[in-house]
């Protein structure tokens, strides 16, 4: 009887687990982002809708880029962080964003064209405009931060030993 009781509660368990960490990654519903402080990006291009397909945020000063960084890590927080962990260190579900390469044209190319238009495996178009709005759900200073932030949590990654550098 007591074994039964046991193989039960294990179970629940094991189900519990299982629903939470499946809920823990997708269904993450946009939150938006004021990112009114960010510097403007405005030399984007015209035929994409003016977005620009390198971060414009690299080569700030220090003082500008830690406000950028700090903005990114929270606007991560609201709309990355469920489906690709906290701090940018994804748990293997989803892409590692740390790996992204911050002095590869093409990553950052990738960065921007996935934000833009999501993909089928679940990747909102955070960036992309929702039938019935005028407004992207994530404006490319904003996307452009949160890639900032990612870029930071890069190099702590590499001198921590969790990821090699490129």
């Amino acid at each position: 009887m007591m074994k039964t009781k046991l193989s039960l509660l294990f179970a629940a368990l094991v189900v519990a687990g299982v629903s939470c960490n499946a809920s823990a990654h997708g269904n993450v519903i946009p939150q938006g982002a004021d990112s009114s402080a960010m510097p403007p990006i405005t030399d984007g291009d015209e035929a994409e809708d003016g977005w620009v397909f390198e971060n414009p945020y690299r080569g700030l000063d220090d003082d500008t880029k830690t406000e950028v960084i700090k903005f990114g890590e929270s606007a991560y927080a609201n709309n990355c962080a469920g489906c690709h962990g906290l701090h940018a260190q994804s748990g293997g579900i989803n892409p590692d964003l740390r790996e992204l390469n911050p002095d590869s044209f093409e990553d950052d190319e990738w960065f921007v064209e996935r934000l833009r238009f999501g993909s089928a495996k679940g990747m909102p178009a955070l960036g992309g405009i929702p039938e019935g709005q005028s407004e992207p759900i994530l404006d490319q200073e904003t996307l452009w931060a949160i890639k900032t932030y990612v870029e930071a949590r890069r190099i702590v990654a590499i001198e921590e030993g969790e990821i090699e550098a490129d």
